[in-house]
């Protein structure tokens, strides 16, 4: 019984400081987390890649080998 609440809260801790690393809005996303728990995380990684092909542009790509 009280994996459920230790894992929520880790979830908002990871998320919060992955929000921090990306340089997105982070206390808005560990609130989310908190009340969404891990089924957040597939919305928050979705999110910060969109920002990021955002930020590079239309014609520029991630990986050039």
């Amino acid at each position: 019984m009280l994996l459920v609440p230790v894992v929520w809260l880790m979830v908002a801790l990871g998320v919060y400081i992955a929000a921090l690393r990306s340089g997105m809005q982070a206390l808005q996303w560990a609130l989310a987390a908190l009340f969404t728990g891990p089924f957040l995380l597939p919305l928050f990684n979705s999110h910060k890649r969109l920002l990021l092909c955002k930020m590079r542009g239309k014609n520029s790509s991630l990986f050039r080998p």
